[in-house]
């Protein structure tokens, strides 16, 4: 596990001294966390190359004069012909430059020596060792020094104040207000959207033209917003951070202030937020007085020292509640843990937690080499039950420990020659909510856990029509589309982590010619847009298949209070958009870089669909890691908990991702 997190505003580049070693941490790797002054904390901006934690920051070299224009994966392939094995590879937007990080020095001495006046694409390349980028949290604390002090008539939010601006901010206005807000957001989308087809896909302007006369500037007019049915105290699962107050009080249990890459690590109380379930905050209030008296300390996201880092909680409509208290072992024995496991155990069953509601606890390590320390799995189940069970349309979805649960309305009416295929299918509640009015249901899956929990969802309930396979969409949907027939009538559901699918994906779509309508469901539709360009591409050697055309779009308030909303929007292909027989009646009224250059109804049912958020301004602890810290590894490789109000449509993620995770793509 490596421990840096990329920031595009920290970046830095050697452009002078370059064999500085004193700016060069690559002879300082090997200190211990002991080794490292505790004053360097605030004062040394590459602290975190000291802690003997590998980081391949400290292998980093940057590449000069690069093309203007050239795609993500010539970039890569790049460097697989010349034998070289990049750990990241960051492209700086608007600019010639590009940052690229090896697993050892070996690695990136030979990129130097090979790259530097290495010709390609009519450009010779220049390159130099880099700095690492520096740590935010350090940088801020500099900064603060340095500059005089705020005004002090200016008045203070307090941190429960900044806690709530951040988690919910359009809380103070009245819901009216928040809706009509956020269906003009999703209104400029579309607008967006519109000037991105007209740019790429020449063959539509004739039509967007007529489409944008009719509908204000837009290639389809917008449904109104569908609002949530719940508005306070919907979210049903919560991630909540452990760390120290800005008043220095330790273990507090609650959301960060700001992110980590913005030089923020204070954590608040969450406990005024109007967002959070009753039951979640009944839990923080008890987990909150538990680590008051645990003789454990948090774990400091600039150290990387201490134990407790994170609490998350899940809430049914049964009235279940399951805690999950993530621990980083440090140097704790298999005896203290299983003694701390004990004290957890006696306080939340026969001492003050005991009214906490909890029906299951559990204990996750977190940490590098948890095996050879003598623990063999992760989760360690403190007591209750293993999962917790939800119940939606008359169906029960067992949910467990590390699996995600998204919610579902069905189909109306009964298709049995209509299949459904859906991607990033979770727990399987929107398959399995349609599997008694189709033929069949196929969904793919990356978490392991939710797989086996739609398998067993699938079994509890009595249905036999449902198939579930785990691993990347862009790896197995080819197979489960060639198991399809052309004569087959496929609907396709997508519901993607919010960077959407890999190309590979949407070709595949594309090529299944029996899926005549496709439902996308997208959490934040600017980091998805080239998914519904290509979609829509004309037929082409990459893109084979009759192109989809958007159709519909219904904004859905999953985020009551937050400035959040979900966007559902239906494409059918251009040969069947006046053909509807195929879908059943209703019963009720991965940013695709390799083609970009560096620089009232819902749509399946017709039936109103009133999804709400999961953990909208909630921030994990993010110590420096590069693997799981950076924006782009984020959004990459993190399969996000989609959690509901009950009865919804469709399940959320949390709060957006900013822009720049586009230029970053972890090189494994």
């Amino acid at each position: 596990m490596s421990t840096q997190t990329d920031t595009t505003e920290t970046v830095s580049i050697a452009t002078e001294n370059v064999e500085d070693k004193d700016q060069k941490s690559s002879n300082t790797g090997g200190l211990s966390s002991k080794d490292v002054d505790e004053n360097s904390l605030d004062t040394d901006p590459y602290h975190y190359t000291k802690r003997g934690e590998f980081t391949s920051e400290i292998f980093k070299i940057a590449i000069q004069n690069l093309p203007r224009y050239y795609g993500y994966s010539e970039f890569k392939k790049l460097f697989h012909k010349l034998g070289l094995k990049p750990k990241k590879i960051k492209s700086i937007s608007h600019s010639n430059l590009a940052f690229v990080t090896f697993n050892n020095e070996e690695g990136r001495q030979a990129a130097l020596k090979t790259i530097k006046g290495y010709q390609w694409k009519k450009k010779i390349l220049f390159a130099k060792e880099a700095d690492p980028v520096v740590d935010p949290v350090t940088a801020k604390r500099k900064n603060e020094a340095e500059e005089p002090e705020e005004d002090p008539k200016k008045p203070k939010l307090s941190a429960e104040e900044s806690v709530v601006n951040a988690v919910t901010p359009l809380a103070h206005l009245p819901y009216e207000e928040q809706l009509a807000m956020k269906e003009t957001a999703m209104k400029d989308f579309l607008t967006f959207l519109t000037d991105k087809y007209q740019s790429n896909i020449p063959e539509m302007r004739k039509w967007l033209n007529e489409q944008r006369s009719a509908n204000d500037g837009r290639c389809i007019s917008l449904e109104s917003i569908k609002p949530s049915p719940i508005v306070d105290g919907y979210r049903n699962k919560c991630e909540f951070s452990i760390g120290k107050s800005r008043e220095g009080k330790e273990k507090i249990v609650g959301f960060r202030i700001g992110q980590y890459k913005g030089g923020h690590t204070a954590v608040a109380s969450p406990l005024p937020c109007k967002n959070l379930s009753p039951g979640s905050k009944r839990v923080v209030e008890h987990m909150q007085a538990y680590l008051d008296q645990s003789e454990l300390r948090y774990f400091d996201v600039v150290s990387h020292e201490g134990h407790w880092s994170q609490l998350t909680v899940r809430t049914t409509e049964r009235s279940e509640v399951m805690a999950i208290l993530q621990l980083h072992p440090q140097e704790l024995s298999k005896e203290d843990f299983e003694a701390e496991k004990q004290k957890l155990r006696e306080y939340f069953t026969s001492g003050p937690g005991s009214s906490s509601g909890l029906t299951s606890l559990y204990l996750q390590l977190v940490g590098k080499s948890l095996k050879e320390k003598g623990f063999q799995t992760n989760f360690y189940l403190v007591l209750g039950d293993t999962h917790v069970t939800e119940e939606l349309l008359g169906l029960k979805f067992r949910i467990s420990q590390d699996a995600f649960f998204q919610d579902g309305r069905g189909l109306g009416g009964s298709n049995q020659r209509l299949g459904v295929v859906s991607v990033c299918c979770g727990t399987g509640t929107i398959g399995l909510s349609l599997a008694h009015r189709v033929k069949k249901v196929i969904g793919v899956e990356l978490c392991k856990q939710a797989v086996e929990d739609a398998k067993v969802n699938a079994k509890n309930n009595g249905i036999e029509n449902a198939t579930y396979i785990c691993g990347k969409a862009e790896d197995r949907l080819p197979s489960v589309m060639q198991d399809i027939s052309d004569s087959e009538k496929v609907i396709g559901i997508i519901d993607p982590p919010r960077a959407g699918l890999h190309r590979r994906v949407i070709q595949t779509l594309r090529r299944c010619e029996g899926m005549k309508r496709l439902v996308y469901m997208s959490c934040n539709p600017y980091t998805a847009w080239n998914n519904f360009i290509d979609l829509c591409r004309p037929v082409s050697i990459r893109y084979r298949g009759t192109p989809f055309r958007l159709t519909k779009a219904v904004p859905v308030d999953l985020f009551p209070h937050s400035k959040h909303c979900e966007l559902i929007l239906l494409f059918q292909r251009e040969d069947s958009i006046s053909d509807s027989s195929e879908v059943p009646a209703t019963s009720e009224g991965s940013i695709d870089q390799s083609e970009e250059p560096v620089g009232n109804e819902s749509p399946i049912t017709g039936e109103d669909t009133t999804p709400t958020e999961q953990t909208a301004g909630n921030e994990k602890p993010a110590p420096l890691s590069e693997e799981g810290q950076t924006a782009a590894a984020e959004s990459q490789n993190k399969q996000e908990d989609k959690s509901v109000n009950p009865g919804m449509t469709e399940g959320a993620v949390d709060d957006v991702k900013e822009a720049e995770m586009k230029d970053e793509v972890d090189a494994e």
